[in-house]
Protein backbone atom coordinates (compact mmCIF):
# COMPACT_ATOMS: atom_id res chain seq x y z
CA UNK A 1 0.00 0.00 0.00
CA UNK A 2 1.44 3.35 -1.01
CA UNK A 3 1.73 6.22 1.47
CA UNK A 4 -0.94 8.19 -0.39
CA UNK A 5 -3.32 5.25 -0.03
CA UNK A 6 -2.65 5.26 3.73
CA UNK A 7 -3.52 8.96 3.79
CA UNK A 8 -6.74 8.28 1.84
CA UNK A 9 -7.77 5.46 4.18
CA UNK A 10 -7.06 7.64 7.21
CA UNK A 11 -9.11 10.54 5.79
CA UNK A 12 -12.03 8.26 4.97
CA UNK A 13 -12.11 6.34 8.25
CA UNK A 14 -11.58 9.34 10.55
CA UNK A 15 -14.16 11.47 8.73
CA UNK A 16 -16.82 8.76 8.74
CA UNK A 17 -16.15 8.02 12.42
CA UNK A 18 -16.49 11.71 13.28
CA UNK A 19 -19.80 12.00 11.43
CA UNK A 20 -21.15 8.81 13.05
CA UNK A 21 -19.98 9.94 16.51
CA UNK A 22 -21.68 13.32 16.23
CA UNK A 23 -24.85 11.84 14.74
CA UNK A 24 -25.00 9.30 17.57
CA UNK A 25 -24.39 11.78 20.37
CA UNK A 26 -26.53 14.64 19.01
CA UNK A 27 -29.90 13.39 20.38
CA UNK A 28 -28.51 13.33 23.94
CA UNK A 29 -26.03 16.20 23.97
CA UNK A 30 -27.49 18.58 21.42
CA UNK A 31 -25.00 21.05 19.99
CA UNK A 32 -22.39 19.89 22.55
CA UNK A 33 -22.05 16.75 20.42
CA UNK A 34 -20.16 18.87 17.87
CA UNK A 35 -17.11 18.22 20.04
CA UNK A 36 -17.03 14.84 18.29
CA UNK A 37 -15.66 16.63 15.25
CA UNK A 38 -12.45 17.08 17.25
CA UNK A 39 -11.70 13.57 16.03
CA UNK A 40 -10.86 15.24 12.71
CA UNK A 41 -7.70 16.49 14.40
CA UNK A 42 -6.29 13.00 13.82
CA UNK A 43 -5.97 14.01 10.16
CA UNK A 44 -2.97 16.04 11.28
CA UNK A 45 -0.88 12.86 11.42
CA UNK A 46 -1.27 12.15 7.69
CA UNK A 47 1.97 13.97 6.72
CA UNK A 48 3.82 11.32 8.72
CA UNK A 49 2.79 8.77 6.09
CA UNK A 50 4.50 10.86 3.40
CA UNK A 51 7.92 11.20 5.04
CA UNK A 52 10.94 9.92 3.15
CA UNK A 53 12.33 6.50 4.08
CA UNK A 54 15.88 6.23 2.82
CA UNK A 55 16.05 6.14 -0.99
CA UNK A 56 12.49 4.86 -1.36
CA UNK A 57 10.12 6.88 -3.56
CA UNK A 58 7.28 8.20 -1.44
CA UNK A 59 5.09 9.79 -4.14
CA UNK A 60 5.28 9.63 -7.88
CA UNK A 61 3.44 11.54 -10.60
CA UNK A 62 0.52 9.13 -10.54
CA UNK A 63 0.07 9.61 -6.79
CA UNK A 64 0.17 13.38 -7.19
CA UNK A 65 -2.40 13.24 -9.99
CA UNK A 66 -4.71 10.95 -7.99
CA UNK A 67 -4.44 13.23 -4.96
CA UNK A 68 -5.18 16.30 -7.08
CA UNK A 69 -8.25 14.75 -8.72
CA UNK A 70 -9.54 13.50 -5.35
CA UNK A 71 -9.04 16.94 -3.82
CA UNK A 72 -10.91 18.65 -6.66
CA UNK A 73 -13.85 16.26 -6.37
CA UNK A 74 -13.92 16.27 -2.57
CA UNK A 75 -13.66 20.01 -2.10
CA UNK A 76 -15.87 20.79 -5.11
CA UNK A 77 -18.67 18.48 -4.01
CA UNK A 78 -18.50 19.68 -0.41
CA UNK A 79 -18.56 23.33 -1.51
CA UNK A 80 -21.53 22.73 -3.81
CA UNK A 81 -23.44 20.82 -1.15
CA UNK A 82 -22.63 23.51 1.44
CA UNK A 83 -23.92 26.30 -0.80
CA UNK A 84 -27.08 24.40 -1.75
CA UNK A 85 -27.72 23.57 1.91
CA UNK A 86 -27.30 27.19 2.95
CA UNK A 87 -29.66 28.36 0.21
CA UNK A 88 -32.27 25.78 1.26
CA UNK A 89 -31.93 26.69 4.95
CA UNK A 90 -32.15 30.40 4.19
CA UNK A 91 -35.25 29.92 2.05
CA UNK A 92 -36.89 27.68 4.65
CA UNK A 93 -36.31 30.06 7.56
CA UNK A 94 -37.11 33.20 5.58
CA UNK A 95 -40.47 31.70 4.57
CA UNK A 96 -41.24 31.20 8.27
CA UNK A 97 -39.81 34.68 9.03
CA UNK A 98 -37.44 33.31 11.66
CA UNK A 99 -33.71 33.64 12.21
CA UNK A 100 -31.45 30.76 11.25
CA UNK A 101 -30.12 29.12 14.44
CA UNK A 102 -26.36 29.36 14.77
CA UNK A 103 -26.22 25.77 16.06
CA UNK A 104 -27.64 24.59 12.72
CA UNK A 105 -24.95 26.50 10.85
CA UNK A 106 -22.26 24.99 13.07
CA UNK A 107 -23.52 21.49 12.41
CA UNK A 108 -23.66 22.24 8.70
CA UNK A 109 -20.14 23.66 8.48
CA UNK A 110 -18.46 20.91 10.50
CA UNK A 111 -20.33 18.13 8.72
CA UNK A 112 -19.30 19.60 5.35
CA UNK A 113 -15.68 19.64 6.48
CA UNK A 114 -15.91 15.96 7.44
CA UNK A 115 -17.82 15.15 4.24
CA UNK A 116 -15.12 16.82 2.16
CA UNK A 117 -12.33 14.66 3.58
CA UNK A 118 -14.43 11.50 3.50
CA UNK A 119 -15.23 12.04 -0.18
CA UNK A 120 -11.61 12.96 -0.95
CA UNK A 121 -10.39 9.74 0.64
CA UNK A 122 -13.05 7.63 -1.09
CA UNK A 123 -12.29 9.11 -4.52
CA UNK A 124 -8.56 8.52 -4.04
CA UNK A 125 -9.16 4.90 -3.02
CA UNK A 126 -11.44 4.33 -5.99
CA UNK A 127 -8.74 5.61 -8.31
CA UNK A 128 -6.19 3.24 -6.79
CA UNK A 129 -8.55 0.30 -7.11
CA UNK A 130 -7.28 -2.25 -9.59
CA UNK A 131 -3.93 -0.53 -10.16
CA UNK A 132 -0.51 -1.68 -9.06
CA UNK A 133 1.43 0.56 -6.74
CA UNK A 134 4.53 2.14 -8.24
CA UNK A 135 6.16 2.78 -4.87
Amino acid sequence: MSPVQKVAWTELIVSVLAIVLVATLYPWLGSAALGGFALLGVLGITPLFLRRRGNQVVRDERDAQIEQIASWFGFGAAYLLLMLSMVAITLFYSQQQRDVPTSLLSVLLWSQFAFCYALKGAIALLQYRGTNSAA
